[in-house]
């Protein structure tokens, strides 16, 4: 697959354009000229240069051949053209990149060897003259192949063409030439009868035809079918036979390297289907901006005393909490510092310093210094949290992690945006506007091999955002809160209609960040963001537009399919066609895309799971080689940094145990000297790994 990537890079590089480059169960190489789509045969079986040789060719096409209809004005094999235009664009691509002279000559080389156009033990002089020129102009003019001065006409001209036009006019004149009743000669043949011809011509000088020397009434004999210039005779069936291969419409020799290419490639299964992600997505209808949310949660909050002692506990969160995010503060400002020191450097000012001009007679350095501080980077956050029903039991602990972070944010006035995914808000949506008819179950938006967002049941609720004010950011917190307590037992009301758990989209956010990272950048003068999606488990299976046809209408359509296999994700804004997909690397894939397009990200993966999911989530998303310590640190700190990871910038699992663990130094009154000392040990430690585990954050966002 790398190789395949590098080929395609080759490719667009030499065709100063992006094409789209696809690798396909096909026996040769081919450009379509109009899509600009280059296919490229799986021949794992072919040396490096022979596949050079291929995207040299068909890149030549893609520069040097027009996107335009001949067949009405020429009247002409399609093969006949095939074979002129060839020998014209590989010209063209020799001369405008020289290194490739050695590619093409050594790659058709190596297929002459292997007899790729079944030319083995075969009298080449028998071989029609577009099989001929085809063969000169491939081979070259080492295999001496044979032509007669009418020929070479068509040869030299095909040679020095320089215009698609003239291109289309020898083949034309090719073609005519080869449809004529008379069987190329060999070159002894042509000198035999240029011997007869002289004779011939000596004899006629000497002598006059008798009229009478034929019986009155009698016509002169004619030639019998089947007589050639050089004398010989065959008979009609041969004849035919012979103008049939002539006068063909065909390239043998074009046909025989076809058929052969498929001797390259051990490549039995289907072809890759390539879908894209979406050229461009309607954020206004997937993101449910914060002001919408929470004036929808805040109106059907109409019983405050349900909420009393939910909000008591918020309160008390919030005061126990300070000293965490003091802490990622100090971190934060400690590193800042650290960096700006590292980065920092003096520069001479050109103003003497009178403390040290007694120094001059042995010492150039008199002048006062400057410490240059260069501007730090501007940084964003972006926090992506998993809204689904699996989420119930950790999702209260998950969010009051995810609280000290967008505080920590605050304070330290780092941009930031906290969306949930779902696909429940379609029916607080459709409250809002007043419909009450049964959904219609088309596909809106649907796209032919392409990333499939249902705009109508996928949304990302905004949360929490750093454009409101201190007040409106107090009740963002408080609203969220009072939401994932309904999934506690000490709550006594529902979620709010709307907002409750659902799937988990995940893939479909990680395509949509495409687009919100870019915006988010924009609107905040930053230079690099950072995205922490918090999760507990896979992402539901993401589609894409495939098209089937309907038997009850005798049409096509597209209609969503699952991702799975057979398909390969291709970003044509950055060039880069990804790995097949399976059934469990499609997350990893969407991760790379994400960061390949958008270069200053990085994407922190937090992933909240029971210690018996350890080994699947470390196999699925990082180096299982490193296992065994991630497994020690797991046992040891109820928590891991996973090394390695495959897509993520950086992994952290942490148990779901240890979450709603209380970190406070709790003790009955009379506790015996062991029981303190346990308990003592169990808040240090507690401490210590959470401490481990923001640090680690700390470093990707300082």
């Amino acid at each position: 697959m790398q190789s395949q990537e590098i080929k395609g890079n080759l490719a667009r590089l030499l065709a100063t354009e992006n094409l789209i480059v696809e690798h396909r169960k096909t026996s040769t190489a081919s450009f379509d000229v109009d899509r600009r789509v280059l296919t490229l045969p799986m021949w794992d079986k072919a040396s490096g240069t022979v596949y050079d040789l291929l995207v040299g060719h068909e890149v030549g096409h893609a520069l040097f051949t027009p996107n335009e209809d001949w067949k009405e004005i020429y009247d002409c094999p399609m093969d006949f053209v095939n074979v002129i235009e060839d020998a014209r664009i590989e010209k063209l691509m020799k001369r405008k990149f020289p290194g490739l002279r050695k590619s093409f000559a050594g790659g058709y080389r190596e297929l002459n060897d292997l007899d790729f156009f079944d030319i083995k033990d075969q009298d080449l002089s028998k071989f029609s003259l577009i099989d001929r020129i085809n063969l000169h102009f491939k081979i070259g003019a080492s295999a001496m192949l044979p032509f007669s001065i009418e020929e070479k006409v068509f040869v030299a001209r095909t040679d020095i063409a320089e215009t698609f036009e003239e291109v289309l006019q020898i083949a034309v004149d090719v073609y005519k030439f080869s449809n004529k009743t008379e069987t190329p000669m060999t070159h002894e043949e042509m000198l035999e009868t240029a011997q007869q011809r002289e004779g011939e011509n000596e004899n006629n000088d000497d002598e006059e035809t008798d009229p009478q020397q034929f019986d009155e009434g009698k016509a002169p004999p004619q030639p019998q079918a089947g007589t050639n210039n050089a004398g010989s005779i065959d008979n009609e069936d041969e004849e035919i036979e012979e103008d049939s291969s002539e006068g063909g419409e065909t390239s043998e020799t074009q046909s025989a390297f076809d058929s052969a290419s498929e001797k390259l490639s051990s490549f039995r299964g289907r072809d890759p289907i390539y879908v894209e992600i979406p050229e461009a997505i309607d954020l206004n209808n997937i993101i449910v901006n914060w002001t919408t949310l929470h004036d929808w949660i805040d109106f059907h909050a109409v019983e405050p005393e349900l909420y009393e002692h939910v909000d008591n506990l918020y309160y008390e969160f919030r005061k126990q909490s300070q000293k965490e995010v003091n802490y990622l503060v100090k971190e934060f400002e400690c590193r800042k510092s650290a960096d700006a020191y590292a980065r920092a450097g003096q520069s001479k000012t050109g103003v003497l310093d009178t403390s040290k001009l007694h120094t001059y007679k042995y010492s150039d350095d008199i002048f006062k210094k400057v410490t240059v501080l260069p501007d730090g980077k501007n940084h964003g956050l972006l926090f992506v949290l998993d809204w689904s029903g699996s989420m119930a039991n950790e999702l209260m602990e998950t969010v009051k992690q995810l609280l000290n972070l967008t505080a920590f944010c605050k304070k330290v006035q780092i941009p930031f945006e906290v969306y949930a995914f779902t696909n429940e808000w379609v029916a607080a949506k459709r409250a809002m506007e007043g419909e009450s008819n049964y959904m219609s179950y088309d596909y809106p938006g649907v796209e032919k091999n392409t990333v499939y967002i249902n705009k109508e049941y996928f949304h990302m609720m905004n949360f929490i955002s750093s454009r409101s004010n201190a007040r409106d950011y107090e009740r963002q917190c408080k609203n969220l809160f009072r939401e994932v307590s309904c999934y506690k037992s000490y709550s006594g009301f529902q979620s709010t209609f709307g907002v409750g758990l659902s799937g988990t989209p995940l893939n479909e956010a990680i395509v949509c960040l495409n687009y919100i990272i870019p915006q988010f950048k924009q609107k905040n003068d930053l230079q690099k963001v950072n995205v922490c999606i918090l999760s507990d488990g896979e992402s539901c299976a993401a589609a894409y537009g495939h098209e089937v046809y309907l038997d009850h209408k005798d049409e096509y359509a597209v209609r969503p399919r699952r991702i799975d296999w057979y398909q390969t994700l291709r970003d044509r804004k950055t060039g880069i066609t990804y790995k097949q997909f399976d059934s469990e690397n499609v997350t990893n894939i969407f991760i790379q895309q994400l960061r390949d397009r958008n270069p200053n990200v990085n994407v922190l993966g937090f992933r909240i799971l029971a210690g018996s999911q350890l080994q699947n989530f470390v196999g699925r998303y990082a180096d299982f080689d490193g296992y065994s310590q991630v497994q020690k640190q797991w046992k040891k700190e109820k928590s891991a940094i996973i090394k390695n990871p495959t897509a993520y910038t950086a992994l952290y699992a942490i148990s779901n145990n240890s979450l709603s663990e209380n970190t406070d130094f709790n003790v009955e009154s009379g506790a015996k000297k062991g029981e303190i000392t346990r308990a003592f040990k169990k808040m240090l430690g507690s401490k210590s790994t959470n401490k481990k585990l923001l640090s680690s954050f700390i470093e990707y966002v300082a």
